[in-house]
Order: structure tokens, then sequence, then C-alpha cells
């Protein structure tokens, strides 16, 4: 959840942008109708585009177009779709052998985002397609990724969360030193496992599923994770990890390769 309503006029010139990008030559007139915004704010946001440099009106039809720095806003967005295409084969091939899906998340600011899924759309789907956001400390491809951090950059990110005031960062606040203890077990066994409240909750599945997941690296270092899941009903954690965890870090090794040679 947002911590401030969001600001009016962002959300209108963003509106309009889309709009803009949407009909490559746009009339105020047509903005103005599918926006449903004043004609004098259309006016006024497109003004403001065109000074930023992402619109341009052409004098002679007096209509507007998205420019070329516009293609600026969706390089993190082609980037990560590299990543997915990257990784999708690989994945496909892991669900195909294990009969299970795999997710594959990054660091995105200070939460992991899922960027590809093997799941099909069902029950297994829930809360895991891709663009899905992850907590850092509560879910499994959180705490792989956490915990293979170098150590400056742990302690960067648990200082952030630390500072913040959403309860899912609360155990970087109130128990530094229990999200140690955990973070050093998930090193050790080489995988992470959810948080069990928080696996139970609506919020990821209703208790339906578990997993776990793994560190990807890439050049040393950890760059994304990957989990497996599966219904609660078909088999345990502790059997789930006994019967899964090889394949799983074969097909993170995959992976690892994969992007340190072919990815950026």
């Amino acid at each position: 959840m947002a911590s401030f309503e969001p600001v009016t006029s962002v959300v209108r010139a963003l509106t309009v942008l889309r709009i803009v990008n949407d009909l490559d030559f746009a009339s105020i007139k047509q903005i103005h109708k599918l926006s449903k915004l004043h004609r004098s704010t259309v006016l006024r946001m497109l003004e403001t585009l065109m000074h930023e440099g992402y619109v341009t009106r052409d004098e002679q039809s007096g209509m507007y177009r998205p420019t070329g720095k516009t293609l600026l806003l969706s390089r993190g967005f082609d980037e990560k779709r590299q990543l997915s295409q990257l990784a999708s084969p690989t994945m496909l091939a892991f669900r195909e052998r294990i009969g299970w899906p795999s997710d594959l998340a990054i660091l995105d600011g200070h939460e992991m985002m899922i960027v590809e899924t093997s799941r099909e759309y069902n029950i297994m789907a829930i809360n895991h397609q891709a663009g899905v956001r992850a907590p850092l400390l509560l879910t499994s491809l959180g705490r792989a990724y956490l915990a293979f951090c170098t150590p400056a950059k742990q302690e960067k990110l648990l200082a952030t969360l630390a500072a913040s005031s959403r309860s899912v960062n609360a155990a970087a606040r109130n128990d530094p030193a229990g999200v140690q203890k955990m973070l050093e077990d998930v090193r050790q066994k080489g995988y992470a496992i959810p948080d069990p409240d928080f696996n139970s909750s609506s919020s990821s599945g209703s208790g339906l599923i578990t997993g776990f997941s793994v560190p990807v690296f890439c050049g040393g270092e950890v760059f994304a994770s990957l989990s497996t899941s599966f219904l609660i009903s078909a088999m345990s954690l502790e059997k789930g990890v006994e019967t899964l965890l090889p394949a799983l870090k074969e097909t993170a090794d995959t992976l690892s390769e994969l992007i340190s040679k072919n990815y950026g």
C-alpha cells in the first residue's frame, strides 16, 4: 500500500502520455474523449510532456505524437523481458522433468519481482504471475537472495527494511538477531523456505501451496532466486525438499551459466 495519496497531476500526465503513445498521432479532442479530462487540462499536460521531451506537436496537422525519449521508459522492462525469454526454456524443461512449476525473481528496489514463471493459470498461479513482488524477509525467493548477498549489500538492504514501517519488514526492526540466524541457516542449507505464517496467509494461496528457493549467480554474485512450488496435499515441505532440491539446484546452475554468458 502506498504511503501517500497519488499525485493527481502525475496521474493525469501519465494518462495523456499513454493515450498519445497508443494512438501515435493524437488530437486534443481524441485525448479529451479517451481520458475524460477537461481540454484545458489535456493541453497543460501535453505542454508539460513537450517541455520534458516526451511528446512533440506536428505544426501542419496540430496532432501530437510520442518522441523517441519514451523508449527510455521501457528500458528496464526490456531488460526483464530479455531475462524472461532467456530463462523460459530451461524453466519449462524443469517443469516437465519434475511436474511442478518454478518462478525466477530478481531484486527490484527492496523486494523480489517475478520475471518468469512456468505456472499455468490454475490454483498454482495464485499471486505468482510475472511482475508480482515478494517480500525479502518472508518469502523463500527473498530469503534465498538476501542470504547470499555480499555482506555490504545485505547490510544495506536490511537497514532499509528496518527503516520501513511495513509489516512484512517488521522482523528487520524488531528481531535483527533472528533475521541473521535465519539467513545463516539458509546459507548452510543452500536453500530457503518461506515464513510459515506468511505462507498460510490468503495472500500466498491460503496455505494450499508451499515450496522453497535457491540462489542464481552471475559473475560470482547472487543475481536472482529460483523457486519451485507444489501443493501441500501432494507432499510435505520436507518431502518436497528431499525430492526436488537436487533438480532445482541443477536448474539454477544452468540458469547461472546462461545468464552469465548471454544477459546484459
